[in-house]
């Protein structure tokens, strides 16, 4: 895989050139793809939702006549942060809903669920599912993790022992890890069929295997642990049992390092995807913690990005999202990216490739205008090593865990 350049390009129309002795047919439709040919394009962008009116179909006059108007309830995201998918469904955090929103693209539905009963939530912040369809929800007002079933179902609760904060959470054949950010910062490894916590992994500090206000965690098949280290402005890699393996990143604005390191997952190819907040991109590495490539960059246009704060990796949808795919584009996996701020809130790419020697049509290729804020994202061997001052997302974070802790 190449590294990518710091820009956006779009590719117009159906790429002409020959593949083979096929011809690729002329189209106005545009295409958003990462990096930008001449070198390989292995990211496309599909589509965005921020609500039902990106999932559901429109009605045309008659149904509205027959149907009557539209609910003039808000049915839109108001404030997302985790996000995750499965077999067409992309499941959200909304922090200020305080539900779980389903944008269905496989149904065309918009819906909610965590809003009532012993499922409540009081602040879902983020998401995960396992291979049968279970979602645990990380709350830290609730202190708990709250486990819904495939039929998005309240199941239980899971208990984290005081003091707690817990942002994230991990599955791993019967075992949850949950990430807890206040003052423990650690990881408490819950069983889980019972709840009884199993062990704890990490504590506060600086060093490998310590954690500063850590933001996200996720496992890779061998059961491996990636934290995102927010204050500490690096992406740690620890073994099943805790123990460091290696650390990547530095304080700074330029590709392999971190300005805000936030959400995290691994793919089930073991590509690691870290949302940088500060830079507004997704930032991809290996399983030895060597840089890839990047994807997306501030702006307020789809397949930007606006304060993201979380990924999602999924294999399960793919056949729902076809349709928004370059016919000449295989796609391995789907990427789903929560943005908190703009118009276009949950961004949805898939990873893949062209086939070899395939004929970008450079001539029918343009650039998105550059964002002001992308202007220093290059590459950190030739650029100096800056540290990121306590920005406006950092005092938001701040101001949100003392509400949060008011709240009890």
């Amino acid at each position: 895989m190449n590294t990518i350049k710091p820009n956006i390009c779009i590719i117009a129309g159906m790429l002409l050139g020959m593949v083979g002795c096929q011809t690729v047919e002329k189209t106005d439709k545009e295409w958003l793809f990462f990096p930008a040919p001449p070198e390989n394009p292995r990211i496309q962008f599909l589509t965005w939702a921020s609500g039902a009116e990106q999932v559901e179909p429109t009605r045309d006059s008659f149904e509205s006549f027959v149907l009557g108007d539209e609910p003039t309830a808000a049915r839109h995201l108001v404030k997302p942060y985790g996000v995750a998918a499965f077999e067409g469904v992309v499941y959200v955090c909304d922090t200020k809903a305080l539900a779980i929103v389903r944008l269905d693209f496989k149904e065309q539905r918009y819906s909610i669920f965590g809003d009532r009963g012993p499922g409540r939530l009081r602040k879902p912040i983020n998401i995960v599912i396992d291979p049968l369809g279970y979602k645990f929800v990380a709350d830290p007002v609730r202190k708990q993790i709250v486990a819904f079933g495939p039929d998005d179902k309240y199941v239980t609760a899971y208990d984290i022992p005081e003091p707690c904060r817990p942002v994230d959470v991990a599955v791993f054949e019967n075992e949850l890890f949950v990430l807890d950010n206040d003052q423990t910062c650690q990881i408490v490894v819950l069983d889980r069929k019972s709840g009884k916590v199993l062990r704890t992994i990490g504590k506060p500090g600086g060093e490998p295997g310590e954690f500063k206000i850590p933001n996200s965690i996720d496992l890779d098949s061998e059961g491996n642990i990636y934290i995102s280290d927010t204050h500490n402005w690096r992406v740690q890699k620890l073994s099943p049992q805790g123990e460091p393996i290696w650390s990547k990143g530095t304080p700074g604005y330029m590709l392999g390092q971190f300005g805000r390191p936030r959400g995290i997952r691994v793919g089930p190819d073991n590509i690691v995807y870290v949302v940088d907040g500060a830079t507004e991109i997704v930032q991809m590495f290996n399983s030895d913690g060597d840089r890839l490539m990047r994807f997306g960059g501030p702006g307020n246009v789809p397949g930007a990005l606006g304060l993201p704060a979380s990924v999602a990796i999924d294999k399960t949808s793919i056949k729902y999202f076809k349709k928004y795919l370059h016919k000449d584009f295989t796609p391995e996996s789907l990427i789903f990216v929560a943005s908190q701020y703009g118009q276009y809130l949950i961004n949805v790419y898939a990873f893949g490739s062209f086939p070899e020697g395939y004929d970008y049509g450079a001539s029918n290729m343009r650039e998105l205008p550059s964002s002001a804020d992308e202007k220093n994202i290059g590459p950190v061997e030739v650029a100096p090593k800056s540290v990121p001052a306590i920005d406006t997302e950092t005092k938001l974070i701040e101001q949100e865990a003392a509400t949060d802790k008011a709240a009890n």
